[in-house]
């Protein structure tokens, strides 16, 4: 937005005069506006559902309208609308309320000077967002129709990562005998390879891995094996390219003749619908979504998304009227929903005993209104099945859609949060809620990630995960750093983000321990069967400070029959520069161990070499923004190369992360980097069986 465009204004002041001076500094600053005095919340939510606003500015001390209500209102309706507040106090007070409310700024009242640069900058941030989420639009919906040309493809299509085949179409599937892609998906591509050619195959892959050649197709002829045994003889291409967002080749096999157009047409048709109900299916469903959204930002229109589950559905369907009985209420279900439907209303099977209804224009609510109205039609209708009749509940949550949504996923996940909320809420089913962002910020969140942890360590729900880290200068050592993963539903989380934003230190004490004494465990086991392998842990600030540690480490590799030369630790630069005397104690009792040190995120602030005077490492694990200015931003590698060359004359071997290409190699190799790390090696997988080997 430029200096000359128009602001769509805001403003709530109890004081109409002051409004009006808002709006006349405005215009002799030469920022034209067009200005809105909002007298009730009522007024507000009106505005707001009705046109689209660039910026609200309000009084901090307003009676008629409270900040605290503004910035909820906006938040309950999912708008992007920055906040200013305009305080008479003095002190720093007034802007740490007016921030933590959730306000973009606070700014002093006559301070004009200061409320233009607040409002340019509040202004070309918006433009920005809005731009971004344009641009994410625009790209994901170039991603969903280059998918569906893949899935739809006649040609035979697989993408392969790691020696994976992380995706590939059906004609690739049925090209090789397979009746379902979900048959080879994940699963090596060598072992489609008959096996006197697997050998050749291999070196083939890998080397167009390292050439990264994504311009120019390489031929690769060889031998497969079906799934029935038969061997094929195989043409095709193979390409660098990206898929989901990570590295990979393309292996394409130009189709066979044969397939027609109806036949295609027929498949796609049956591929959106569910077979149960004839809703639409889930996948299908997103797609919907995702164009309801896009429409949603262009129009300033609000949609909103129902999620309806059914109450207790093993309880009170399936073990009442059995798997057919079950299949033929979903039946009635679905009727009973599209009978209820609006003008362009979308009704889709989300799963087993859930549905989703999507409302192209609605508000919160018409939204209530209607989700209560359909709670109570479906609790008075009696369903029958299997030769008995039902009458159920379901409990609905919503989310809205704005030109702030985002993706379909997203407003998905809200929608489902709600429906949680709903429960809970209703203890015993048939509830309702809307979804509205969480703006608390404060302990009730802390308190809730905290349980989360404990809670996990209590009930096993905790795994360990490894990455590999290679040696560049053909050492042989076979070293996984290990990482943390706390499952949550289908998430994995890392419990330590959690704990260190938390700064509780005897939960962070204790999962630190959890996680050395089950990788050491495993490394042991390892070790019983030849595997040479070595364990890179993290330490937090709070075990730095637990002078009770070294003494346990001695107690535990014992008790796990792992020579402590076999585990490094790494620590923080930021935390050792905070803990200098414990970081300087800890590093010289693990040494004595025969423990080696490591330090990550290394280069951080202003003089990084300082630590190595007073902590002994032996190794150096760079930043990763070093490797982001090379690799992602094409940035030049000196900065690099000199710190790498910097870290061998102290005598410290040095550890580069995140490398994600294969072009980052030559550069780091001849700069004498000693170990690379990251998803070009390997993703962090559930068990240590990386190849280490360098041809």
């Amino acid at each position: 937005m430029s200096s000359n465009d128009t602001i769509r204004l805001l403003l709530i002041h109890d004081t109409p005069s002051e409004a009006q001076r808002l709006v006349s500094m405005l215009h002799n600053a030469g920022r034209p506006n067009r200005a809105q005095h909002v007298a009730s919340e009522a007024a507000l939510t009106k505005l707001l559902q009705d046109s689209s606003w660039d910026l609200l500015i309000a009084a901090d001390s307003s009676k008629q309208v409270p900040p605290a209500v503004a910035l909820r209102t906006i938040s309950k309706l999912q708008k992007d609308v920055p906040v200013l507040l305009l305080t008479e106090r003095e002190g720093s007070q007034a802007v740490v309320e007016g921030l933590k409310l959730g306000a973009r700024d606070v700014v002093t009242v006559d301070e004009d000077q200061h409320l233009l640069l607040v409002i340019q900058r509040e202004i070309n941030a918006l433009r920005n967002r809005r731009q971004a989420r344009m641009h994410d639009r625009r790209y994901h919906s170039s991603l969903a129709r280059a998918q569906e040309l893949l899935d739809s493809s006649k040609d035979a299509i697989a993408y392969i990562s790691d020696g994976l085949i992380v995706y590939a179409n059906q004609s690739f599937a049925e090209r090789f005998g397979h009746k379902d892609k979900d048959d080879i998906e994940y699963q090596p591509l060598i072992d489609m390879v008959t096996e006197g050619e697997q050998e050749d195959a291999r070196a083939f892959l890998k080397q167009c891995a390292i050439d990264n050649n994504d311009v120019e197709a390489q031929e690769w002829k060889f031998t497969a094996c079906s799934a029935s045994g038969r061997p094929v003889p195989v043409r095709a291409e193979v390409l660098s390219t990206v898929y989901d967002e990570e590295p990979c080749l393309q292996v394409r096999i130009a189709a066979k003749a044969g397939n027609t157009e109806e036949l295609e047409a027929q498949l796609s048709d049956i591929k959106s619908r569910d077979p149960l109900t004839g809703l639409y299916n889930r996948q299908h469903f997103l797609r919907v979504l995702e164009a309801a959204i896009k429409s949603a930002a262009s129009t300033q229109r609000t949609g909103g998304l129902m999620y309806i589950e059914v109450d207790r559905f093993e309880e009170t369907v399936q073990k009442t009227v059995g798997v057919a009985g079950a299949d033929a209420l979903q039946k009635k279900m679905a009727e009973l929903l599209q009978s209820s439907v609006r003008r362009g209303d979308v009704v889709a099977r989300y799963g087993e005993e859930s549905f989703c209804l999507m409302m192209v224009e609605t508000t919160p609510d018409s939204a209530e209104h209607r989700a209560k109205e359909l709670m109570q039609k479906i609790a008075d209708t009696i369903f029958d099945a299997a030769g008995k009749t039902l009458q159920v509940t379901v409990s609905i949550g919503v989310s809205l859609l704005s030109e702030a949504s985002g993706r379909a996923q997203k407003v998905l996940d809200q929608a489902l949060q709600a429906h949680d909320q709903a429960l809970k809420a209703s203890g015993e089913g048939s509830g309702f809620a809307l979804y509205e962002p969480d703006t608390d910020q404060g302990g009730d969140a802390d308190t809730y990630h905290r349980a989360r942890v404990v809670q996990a360590l209590e009930a096993g729900n905790l795994k360990l995960l490894y990455q590999p880290v290679l040696s560049l200068q053909g050492t042989g050592e076979q070293m996984y750093e290990v990482l943390v993963r706390m499952m949550d539903g289908k998430e994995e989380l890392s419990p330590l983000a959690f704990l260190e934003g938390l700064g509780d230190d005897s939960l962070a004490v204790k999962m630190d321990r959890w996680v050395i004494l089950t990788a050491i465990k495993a490394a042991a086991e390892k070790r019983a069967k030849g595997k040479d392998v070595s364990l890179l842990l993290h330490i937090s600030a709070a075990s730095l400070k637990d002078s009770g540690l070294p003494a346990w480490l001695k107690v535990a590799f014992k008790a796990a029959k792992v020579a402590p030369k076999s585990v490094s630790f790494q620590v923080s630069q930021g935390d050792i520069n905070s803990n200098l005397h414990a970081a300087r104690d800890f590093t010289k009792l693990v040494r004595e161990l025969g423990c080696r040190v490591a330090v990550s995120r290394f280069g951080a602030g202003l003089n990084p070499f300082k630590t190595l005077e007073h902590v002994t490492v032996d190794m150096a694990k760079v930043d990763p923004s070093f490797v982001k200015e090379v690799q992602d931003e094409g940035e030049n590698s000196e900065t690099l190369v000199n710190m790498v060359q910097q870290l061998a004359e102290a005598n410290t071997r040095v550890i580069v992360p995140h490398v994600e290409q294969a072009s980052m190699l030559p550069t780091l190799w001849q700069s004498g980097t000693d170990y690379i790390q990251g998803y070009y090696v390997q993703a962090p997988a559930e068990h240590m069986d990386f190849d280490f080997s360098l041809d």
